[in-house]
């Protein structure tokens, strides 16, 4: 069932003074399949090669698995196929990350075992199903289990496989346990080994983050990451880490922020400069703030604040609204800027929405707009981004909301909600997206009009991609940095002298891993 829903917009989330252009708003249509067992995270990935973003899901509170819902292109999916994991863990929790591990051109999923030391690596078959794991046994230091929260892939030291970062925690050490982020060296072959230990210290609840980018633009993988300790009054006293990587698994540990509450962080470039950012909201109910930080390349970021409230006019029973989910990002109107959006409620938690942040010209400041769900539910994820409509164009919102929720092992049924973007004007880039999961679209391979040629394309990866370079008869002549998640475009146009010409695109993911599009074009006429 489509149900379009949209509100107007709300006044920019900032100080009087300040004067924001007006925004174009977002129109969603929702439409509702039925998902597996309640999960605690969604991840967005094309699993059989086709174009259309796919949803992969953990079994949250249920036994421990995932399960694999293919897009079927008009915001619906297939049944979910589930796959069985043999954790120790009692619940499905179990962290995972989707990549290239066999560096075969098809997508694989790792999972890391909660409460033990293997990772479970589910090798693609290219159509959306998967093979029997192969299991790696981790050499971890005594006492130390891998645990609940996020797991990564990069290639961090450039050797052409991708390596994992997980969590682990010694939840022996009495009511403080200890924990430590680890990056696994991978083998190329869907194995991983070698533990190197990048960052430890106390954790006062099991809010486990772990993010992936290029925060300085250096081409060489770095880490954010999240510890916790107990505050003055038992609350948690959030710390956002960010390990800038020297390409041979060491990292300088740098501390930008630390909230005096929970801190659910973010990442992606938000101004298209190449250099990834973080993102965030402090605090719960009451006056909340969200938090902007630009990455650059001192290693440094430039931070802003917004203070949030009045958000949402339709059943709040107090000034300000809850925030429970990490963000997604990419340009959801069509203005050439990437927005945010989280999950929310109002006061009372009876109308649940997707907050959208419709960035403006001016840096660190936003448009909110309450889209609201047709149904509110108990628990709803966090929001995801992906191109589950098959228009191959225009970014939408994938979630999973559940009509119950409860403590294991009870299994309850979820339902999968993609909100169809429905924009009619807007500019989302000059090609569609490749119908494949990774490679490039390009639709205007050095089209001529005399000494004038053009080139658009666009690009999908398995990983995080953060740029597209056009190159020709040897020389880089553009650089562009419009990304969002797996997904980037490139739109250009130069004068070249008489001739026929050699061009390449690259796109490059986080981590500097490379896909490349050879082609030749001719020029005539004085440039």
């Amino acid at each position: 069932m489509h149900n379009p829903r949209t509100l107007s917009l709300a006044v920019c989330a900032a100080g009087a003074t300040l004067v924001c252009a007006a925004q174009t708003p977002v129109t969603f249509s929702g439409v509702t399949s039925t998902a597996g067992n309640t999960p605690a995270t969604l991840y967005a990935v094309d699993l059989n090669n086709d174009g259309i973003t796919d949803i992969l899901q953990d079994t949250g509170l249920s036994a421990p698995g995932f399960t694999v819902s293919l897009g079927n292109g008009d915001g619906t999916f297939k049944p979910p196929v589930h796959y069985s994991v043999a954790s120790t863990s009692p619940i499905g929790i179990n962290p995972m990350a989707t990549g290239d591990f066999n560096n075969d051109g098809i997508v694989d999923i790792a999972v890391v075992l909660d409460r033990d030391a293997k990772i479970a690596v589910y090798l693609g078959n290219g159509d959306g199903t998967f093979q029997a794991p192969r299991i790696s046994n981790i050499a971890l230091p005594p006492g130390l289990t891998f645990t609940e929260g996020n797991a990564q892939a990069a290639d961090f030291n450039a050797d052409g496989k991708l390596d994992l970062v997980a969590w682990a925690t010694n939840f022996a050490n009495g009511t403080v346990p200890t924990s430590a982020l680890f990056v696994l060296e991978g083998d190329g072959a869907g194995g991983f080994s070698n533990p190197h230990e990048v960052l430890d210290g106390p954790l006062f609840q099991p809010i486990f983050q772990t993010l992936v980018g290029d925060y300085d633009s250096d081409g060489k993988p770095d880490i954010a990451a999240t510890t916790y300790v107990s505050g003055v009054n038992g609350e948690p006293v959030t710390t956002v880490h960010v390990l800038f990587g020297n390409g041979d698994f060491t990292f300088s540990d740098t501390t930008p922020y630390t909230a005096q509450s929970p801190f659910i962080i973010g990442s992606g470039d938000l101004n298209s400069d190449g250099y990834t950012d973080l993102y965030g909201i402090n605090g719960y109910a009451g006056i909340q703030q969200l938090g902007v930080f630009y990455g650059n390349s001192a290693r440094t970021f430039s931070s802003y604040f917004l203070t949030l409230s009045g958000t949402y006019p339709v059943g709040s029973s107090s000034d300000a609204a809850n925030y429970m989910s990490q963000f997604t990002l990419a340009d959801f109107n069509g203005d050439g800027r990437m927005d945010l959006a989280v999950m929310g409620s109002d006061q009372a938690f009876t109308q649940a929405y997707v907050e959208f942040f419709l960035a403006t010209d001016i840096a660190g400041q936003f448009t909110m707009q309450p889209v609201p769900l047709a149904i509110t539910y108990k628990e709803d994820s966090a929001p995801i981004a992906g191109l589950f409509s098959g228009s191959f164009l225009t970014p939408d919102i994938g979630l999973n909301q559940s009509p119950n929720y409860g403590s294991p092992p009870q299994d309850f049924p979820s339902y999968l909600v993609a909100e169809v973007n429905q924009a009619s004007s807007g500019w989302f880039g000059p090609c569609r997206y490749p119908r494949s999961g990774e490679g490039f679209n390009v639709c205007s391979p050095g089209t001529v009009s005399g000494f004038t040629a053009t080139f658009k394309a666009a690009a999908n990866s398995y990983g995080q991609l953060r740029k597209i370079e056009l190159w020709v008869d040897g020389v880089k002549l553009s650089e562009q940095h419009h990304t969002w998640g797996q997904h980037a475009y490139f739109n250009f146009a130069s004068t070249f002298a008489p001739g026929t010409h050699s061009a390449t695109f690259f796109a490059a993911d986080v981590d500097n891993r490379l896909q490349r599009y050879d082609f030749t074009f001719t020029t005539t006429g004085a440039p």
